[in-house]
């Protein structure tokens, strides 16, 4: 086999592995690891090393380094080595460890596109996978809808494959506008009709997903690409297709109309007007924890604008710096979240990896649209039809920038890899295809010479087991341990713990740095009553996760101890982390009562009812202040709070023979008096 055919051969198994990443990342759903992120990762290393691994293999067999020369390539390349010092100079790399490999790979996905993607129907066959998906993930989302879902029945929100409405709605707006492209540019009726009644199941899934952020930036990109279309008159395309696109908009209409009004075919608790006109509402939960989100992540900004806290630390960060926010606005309490990501891309790269990171991911930006400016410059007539399919490209990559400012698609691993893929898609297209001789002066193109061919085996060797080693370690491990630790969840759920133990032990031997899975682990032991353990794995998992019943258990597991003052102390952390954390507050004034320290307990056991006005069990609350009063001899004071605690309890209650008894005792010694 000579060395061109050799290479397109090496070319096809890389094809191969970037369209199983994206099937499987956007597709496969395992319901024993219910986090759709792992499997998305777990998928996203796996292929994105294969297709590495087999590239890598190509240039050494066939000693050729292709390479194109793009305006991207520099900044892109700058961008991995701030991302690659920021996790360096981390003070916990672990942390930010599964981002940055994620990002890295997202990078490797746009590369491999665009160096082993040589004509047009490879091209093409990238973008009928993308609509063969999100035909699936559309259906998918109809069954749960209509609650026909045979895999997840117990599931009350709308998830498909991907892990939740907003993602759904991501990915379908990405796809929208390059189908509808096409739609526009096929003359074939069946196909036509085809790619009519997909652009219907993907208006109709924007609908019933009612996410508000993916519904302004369909408007704005929507508006961007019929300026092009108008700009560089391509009007003629709209008027070719007038009755279809009639058509089309009198379907929408129907499906905006069913979505709108109350009948049988609409599920959902709103309507869509309604879900629209909230985005204006100065109450609304979900805009006020985001505009508490932003403002809590300018604050990191300004401890760290030019070099960043780190990739990755920003979900480790939040919650601290949530929590001095809360304090300096107690107004805001009410909105606290516990929030792993910003819920805009660019405040996160800011916070993560500074001012020059920034900056850098906006050149790339920048690069991608000069790179598609100088595509549309060109005056050729011909090209017609192909800057259609660009203006769809482009349409969709710029949803996805701008729903970017209110949400963290690229930290969802089937969305950052599909949003990678489809631009370096793009790049590809707009830089041609025919990789001849003629056209190569694009290209790097770099001769290997082994003059030792033992040497190209050893290459070759070397390769093979690093990337078994990188499969084995950063992807079979971690999901095995994911697996081990779903299962022993299943147990505790049961209050199992006995067998959940081993299972979650051995999790986190597979898996030593995840916070999440040490956080089970020193639980279980909490429930066995195994406090010396429990209290080793909660001050591991908090190096890792900042979780408020993470300091709440283990304060409980010092205070089983009778290291009073490390529970006081992990109590009020774990209230500083949440300001309504009633629990910890019941526990905390426990504390001081069994210190003998009444006024400081009467005052934690204050709190819960200042921040709890209907606190489920007030009565509860009322009763252990009154025993508190009764044990400072203010028999009075107590029996005010015993008399509203007894008004307060539910009939049948045991509760309520205790409160008899300490009344009839404060009774019993006002008369002996």
């Amino acid at each position: 086999m000579d060395i061109a055919s050799l290479s397109k051969k090496y070319n096809s198994f890389i094809q191969l592995q970037l369209k199983l990443l994206l099937l499987f990342t956007m597709l496969f759903v395992y319901k024993y690891i219910y986090i759709n992120r792992i499997n998305q990762e777990t998928f996203l290393k796996l292929f994105i090393i294969i297709a590495f691994s087999l590239w890598v293999l190509k240039l050494i067999i066939t000693e050729e380094l292709y390479w194109e020369e793009i305006k991207l390539n520099i900044p892109i390349f700058l961008f991995i080595l701030v991302m690659s010092i920021s996790l360096l100079r981390s003070e916990i790399i672990f942390v930010g460890l599964k981002d940055f490999i994620n990002f890295l790979a997202y990078f490797m996905i746009f590369f491999l596109i665009i160096n082993c993607i040589y004509n047009q129907k490879q091209f093409l066959s990238f973008l009928k996978l993308y609509f063969i998906v999100a035909f699936l993930i559309s259906l998918y989302t109809f069954v749960q809808y209509y609650g026909y879902d045979p895999f997840f029945k117990e599931n009350n929100s709308l998830t498909s494959t991907l892990g939740q409405k907003n993602w759904i709605s991501n990915y379908i707006a990405m796809v929208f506008p390059v189908v509808l492209s096409f739609f526009l540019l096929k003359n074939d009726k069946k196909i036509k009709v085809i790619y009519y009644i997909l652009l219907s199941i993907l208006y109709a899934n924007f609908m019933i997903c009612q996410s508000r952020g993916i519904w302004i930036s369909i408007f704005v990109s929507s508006i961007i690409g019929l300026y092009l279309i108008y700009k560089f008159r391509f009007v003629k395309y709209l008027r070719e297709n007038r009755k279809w696109l009639i058509v089309i908009i009198l379907t929408f209409l129907i499906i905006t109309i069913i979505y709108s009004t109350d009948n049988p075919m609409n599920k959902s608790a709103i309507t869509v007007p309604q879900r629209a006109l909230s985005t204006f509402d100065k109450s609304d939960t979900s805009i006020n924890q985001r505009m508490l989100m932003w403002k809590t992540t300018f604050n990191m900004i300004k401890d760290n604008p030019w070099f960043g806290s780190g990739i990755g630390t920003f979900k480790i960060n939040y919650q601290n710096y949530q929590a001095d926010y809360l304090q300096e606005n107690p107004e805001d309490i009410k909105y606290w979240i516990k929030a792993g990501e910003a819920h805009n891309e660019y405040l996160q790269i800011w916070a993560e990896l500074g001012i020059i990171g920034l900056v850098l991911f906006l050149t790339i930006i920048y690069f991608f649209y000069s790179l598609i400016i100088d595509f549309f410059n060109v005056n050729n007539e011909k090209k017609g039809k192909e800057k259609i399919i660009i203006i769809g490209l482009c349409t969709g990559i710029t949803c996805f920038l701008i729903h970017s400012l209110f949400s963290f698609p690229l930290h969802v691993p089937a969305l950052g890899s599909a949003f990678f893929m489809m631009t370096g898609l793009t790049v590809r297209f707009a830089k041609g295809f025919n990789l001849n001789k003629e056209n190569q002066q694009n290209r790097i193109v770099k001769k290997i010479n082994f003059k030792n061919p033992k040497l190209k085996i050893v290459f070759i060797v070397i390769i093979l087991v690093f990337a078994i080693f990188l499969i084995n370690s950063i992807v079979i491990k971690y999901y095995i341990s994911e697996l081990y630790y779903f299962k022993g969840m299943i147990f505790n759920l049961n209050y199992n713990f006995e067998n959940s133990l081993p299972l979650l032990k051995h999790a986190v031997d597979l898996d030593p740095h995840n916070g999440r899975i040490i956080h089970a682990l020193g639980a279980t032991y909490y429930n066995l009553n195994r406090y010396d353990e429990a209290i080793e794995c909660f001050s591991r998992a908090r190096k890792y996760e900042i979780d408020k019943y993470i300091f709440y258990l283990l304060g409980i597991s010092y205070f089983n101890k009778g290291m009073y003052n490390e529970a006081e102390k992990e109590f009020k952390y774990a209230i500083y982390i949440e300001p309504k954390f009633t629990e910890s507050y019941i526990d905390l004034a426990y504390l001081y009562a069994k210190q003998e320290e009444y006024n400081k307990a009467i005052i934690e056991w204050n709190k819960i009812l200042e921040i709890e006005h209907n606190f489920s069990e007030k009565y509860n609350i009322l009763y252990f202040i009154g025993v508190t009063y009764r044990k400072k001899q203010m028999s009075d004071k107590a029996l005010e709070y015993f008399l509203q605690a007894l008004q307060l309890a539910p009939e049948g209650s045991p509760i309520i023979e205790e409160i008899e008894k300490e009344i009839y005792n404060i009774y019993k010694s006002q008369l002996e008096k």
